[in-house]
């Protein structure tokens, strides 16, 4: 009984407080658009599920820039920094 109640405040807290620890903090995401620069790329991104399917939980991200070069439609391995929509992209996957 007691363990059970111990558990839900912790969901309950995690929930409330923490709810970026419960999502991965590098995923996929698939380039929606692309604006190129001299030096760096804008990109709108979709993030996507480990099956590299569109993960409806989270909305298109706009404006991600960056110097990595890809193209509409490449797959990218991106950090999600902070618990946050802040994303990083890492790198082009191959």
């Amino acid at each position: 009984m007691l363990e059970q109640m111990i558990q839900n405040v912790i969901e309950k807290l995690i929930k409330a407080r923490y709810q970026h620890i419960k999502l991965p903090s590098a995923v996929y995401a698939k380039v929606t658009k692309v604006q190129e620069y001299a030096d760096y790329s804008v990109y709108n991104l979709k993030i996507l599920d480990k099956n590299k399917e569109i993960n409806s939980e989270f909305p298109e991200i706009p404006e991600v820039k960056s110097t990595v070069r890809l193209v509409n439609g490449d797959i990218a391995a991106v950090l999600l920094l902070y618990g946050q929509l802040n994303v990083y992209i890492v790198g082009k996957v191959v």
